[in-house]
């Protein structure tokens, strides 16, 4: 993991292992397109069946489809408030999801709740948990293009953006790409 500043603790509730295992963020509007929606599930999906954890963090959209098609093969959202608000409250059942599955992680204390400048510094332990960089769909002054920005901080990890197709979305199936039988999730 490489936080710029650090955070002084990280609570966790969770699996832990899944803060060791190679994860890729995805991030993105919370106002999404179905395309845009469908292409974070797909991609989380992928990931997860190519052995890679997704880091996120739990927002309404993009986030909440990475971290609802993963949680079988490993997610780890990351909180602007403490581990134990529930923020946006529509996602209380996939938090509960996620904390049994995957891993909640905050640097904040057990029963902060998130304010808006919380969330470049959430953004930072996004990206600083993954390898890579993934934003599907994002606002120009939104917070996914911080987390963008704080992913190609001179450390070389790639940084990447996700659209649908020209004339919607038409990502391809695994199984008919050559790569064998998709992976049971």
């Amino acid at each position: 993991m490489s936080l710029d500043p650090p955070p002084p603790v990280l609570t966790v509730i969770g699996n832990l292992a899944l803060a060791r295992q190679d994860a890729v963020a995805i991030v993105g509007a919370r106002n999404a397109s179905a395309a845009g929606r469908k292409i974070a599930r797909d991609m989380a999906a992928d990931l997860g069946c190519a052995g890679l954890s997704v880091v996120s963090g739990l927002a309404l959209g993009i986030d909440g489809e990475a971290h609802a098609a993963s949680l079988k093969t490993g997610t780890v959202a990351v909180l602007g408030g403490g581990v134990d608000h529930v923020y946006p409250p529509q996602h209380e059942r996939l938090y509960r999801e996620v904390a049994e599955q995957g891993l909640i992680v905050s640097e904040n204390p057990a029963g902060y709740k998130a304010r808006a400048q919380d969330l470049p510094r959430r953004n930072r332990i996004i990206t600083g948990l993954a390898r890579g960089t993934i934003v599907v769909e994002a606002a120009e002054r939104s917070s996914s293009l911080i987390s963008v920005r704080m992913a190609g901080r001179g450390d070389g990890r790639p940084r990447l953006a996700a659209r649908p197709a020209r004339g919607g979305h038409q990502w391809p199936d695994p199984a008919r790409r050559g790569a064998g039988a998709p992976c049971r999730r």
